[in-house]
């Protein structure tokens, strides 16, 4: 049902339109057939107007059949990257722990590859609908012949059906655990062009990945793709036998039991022998529904539903983002879930303030916690007790974490660089950023056209100056920056401790700056260390 509910909402028009030019190419084929059986005992006289009628059906049937193919696809392409639209707009208004669970590379396979399957999956409902209509009439036409035999004829595609549906849980378990192990294929993959440099490095490295890994969860995908594709294909050779079979008795047994003039048997064989394509090809569109709700099911469980809109993306503000003077944090905890077996966690409480125009510094160890706070400092994750109070205004719902987010600016050592300036005119982005492009030292490796960067084909640490160039033109009086300096070389990172962090707070920015620089500890006006989840109090400068 929700494949159809997709169908109504994407595909608009062209969804009948289709079905009607599918039901007439199908019965233009049904009744090619009857023409064909009746042309067997025409007189001669008669012949030319049967061969007229023979060509108009063809004619027929093949505009019908491109008509709807044509409209389906259509839609078909229209809904793929209308609903990878749909379901990017509800990724980015899901909670980021949950994105974080669900991981990078099970989200691309369902904006990529599941999305795909869906779409295929409606490109093959015209033949469905032009099968479906040849089927009833071939039905139809032995119906007309003989009831007797045509209830016979259906108990054995109720047998022949039986053969696909039976096995259909099975195959929906299966595939299940093939796309599980293709999204664990597919964050594999990810991480060997991520870790290139890496891997060529270091040849026991590189070949236990390689030959251990990588091999195992690609020999995981191809197993159990396979293990579904043959549950398949037994089931449709076997019903594909069960329809000869019914060819057989209406040869052989049949004829013992119930006495049919010539013609008649004539007409029911070769209705039977017709209607054999039509039925294996319509029993075809079974494994291709197990696969489409597979898909669909991996999206519910994330929280997609293609059927739904997204939620309405917040206004943009009249005005700028209002001033900014205090943040506190009173007690703040957030809970990490068991995941796999790792054990869950609880970080904090945190009790912090932050106020307008200073420099914090974020110290500690791995896993100490740093980015946890980060992270509830600018509202991406919502605190499981304590509170945030902005500006004396308590933070107590998603609208106000929005505006909680509104007023940071943040770069993370994950961020990657994208090749345009997003969320400003062309104009603006390109006058504003060229200033950027001098103090970030840039000016002469890269420009800017319009909003987009003339090259980014740059070295890591000049990489990440753009990422920062693009955080700091949003204007938010909080720059949150997460090991920012760690890929920049010695002059730069002097640059940035002692100049652009000044600068920044002159202009009234607040900057908080996860770092483990020690020997620039003295330049933030509070350094707050953290450990085992918990600020434990003030680090020491190792002098400036």
């Amino acid at each position: 049902m929700q494949v159809w509910r997709i169908l109504v909402r994407y595909a608009g028009w062209r969804l009948p339109l289709s079905a009607a030019c599918g039901i007439a190419a199908g019965a233009a084929l049904a009744a090619l057939m009857r023409l064909m059986h009746r042309a067997l005992t025409l007189p001669p006289g008669e012949q030319g107007a049967a061969a007229l009628q023979f060509v108009l059906l063809v004619v027929v049937y093949f505009l019908g059949n491109v008509a709807a193919q044509h409209a389906l696809s259509t839609a078909a392409e229209r809904l793929q990257w209308r609903l990878r639209l749909q379901l990017l707009r509800q990724v980015l208004a899901t909670p980021l722990r949950r994105l974080e669970r669900a991981g990078p590379a099970r989200l691309f396979n369902l904006l990529g590859p599941d999305v795909r399957v869906v779409t295929d999956y409606v490109c093959s409902l015209p033949d469905a609908v032009i099968n479906g209509t040849i089927a009833l009439g071939c039905f139809g036409y032995m119906a007309w012949l003989s009831p007797a035999v045509l209830a016979f004829n259906l108990l054995f595609v109720a047998l022949a059906a039986a053969c696909y549906i039976v096995p259909e849980r099975l195959a929906q378990r299966v595939g299940h655990a093939a796309a599980a192990a293709n999204d664990r294929h597919t964050g594999q993959l990810q991480y060997a062009l991520r870790a290139v440099k890496t891997l060529l490095l270091s040849r026991p490295r590189r070949a236990d990945f390689v030959e251990r890994h990588f091999t195992a969860a690609g020999r995981d995908v191809c197993e159990l793709t396979v293990r579904s594709r043959l549950i398949h294909l037994v089931a449709e050779r076997f019903a594909e036998a069960m329809v000869l079979a019914n060819v057989a008795c209406l040869l052989f047994a049949l004829p013992r039991f119930i006495d049919l003039p010539v013609a008649t048997a004539t007409g029911i064989l070769l209705a039977a022998i017709f209607v054999r394509q039509p039925l294996k090809d319509s029993l075809d569109l079974i494994p291709r529904t197990q696969r489409t709700r597979v898909a669909l099911e991996r999206m519910q469980a994330e929280g997609l539903d293609p059927c739904e809109p997204a939620p309405a993306a917040a206004p943009a503000p009249a005005t700028p983002t209002p001033a900014f003077r205090e943040l506190t944090c009173e007690e703040v905890t957030f809970h990490y879930e068991k995941d796999h077996d790792q054990p869950g966690f609880v970080s904090g409480p945190f009790t912090l303030h932050l106020r307008a125009g200073e420099v914090v510094f974020l110290v500690g160890g791995n896993g100490a916690g740093k980015t946890t706070l980060a992270k509830l400092l600018c509202g991406l994750y919502p605190p499981d007790s304590g509170r945030i109070v902005i500006d004396g205004a308590p933070v107590t719902d998603e609208a106000d974490r929005a505006a909680q987010r509104a007023r940071f600016t943040a770069v993370f050592t994950e961020d990657p660089l994208f090749d345009h300036v997003l969320g400003l005119p062309a104009a603006e982005a390109e006058a504003r950023g060229r200033a950027l492009l001098a103090l970030l030292q840039l000016e002469a490796k890269v420009g800017l056209d319009g909003a987009a960067f003339t090259t980014i084909d740059l070295s890591q640490g000049q990489r990440r100056r753009l990422v920062l160039l693009a955080a700091l033109l949003d204007e938010r009086p909080i720059v949150l920056l997460d090991e920012w300096a760690a890929d920049q070389d010695p002059a730069f990172r002097e640059f940035f401790y002692r100049e652009l962090i000044p600068g920044l707070r002159a202009q009234g920015k607040t900057v908080v700056a996860i770092t483990h620089d020690d020997r620039y500890f003295a330049l933030a006006d509070r350094v707050l260390k953290i450990e085992n989840g918990r600020i434990v109090g003030a680090a020491a400068s190792a002098g400036a």
